[in-house]
């Protein structure tokens, strides 16, 4: 991790076209501004590991759903040679 001070007004350029410049500092903290292209998703840390979390609760939820219906077929399938099921038959 690099760690560097910068006062107000000096800026970091990072690779990309990306610019951090200190805009303001103070007790409650340092502003930023970073300028970087449009297609540069640029996010506070915590927003990044919300986002972070929610997907990978999605994606253990979407695992769940298709266990779920691969087995759920597992257990429909009827004998090689069946004949359909009919309204009368059931």
């Amino acid at each position: 991790m690099l760690v560097v001070q910068r006062r107000v007004g000096e800026r970091l350029v990072l690779a990309g076209g990306i610019e951090i410049t200190v805009v303001a500092t103070g007790r409650g903290g340092t502003r930023l501004a970073i300028r970087a292209p449009k297609d540069v998703w640029v996010a506070r840390g915590e927003v990044h590991e919300a986002i972070a979390r929610a997907n990978q609760a999605a994606a253990a939820t979407s695992a769940s759903i298709l266990e779920a219906e691969e087995e759920n077929e597992m257990t429909n399938l009827e004998p090689a040679g069946a004949r359909p099921r009919t309204e009368e038959s059931r």
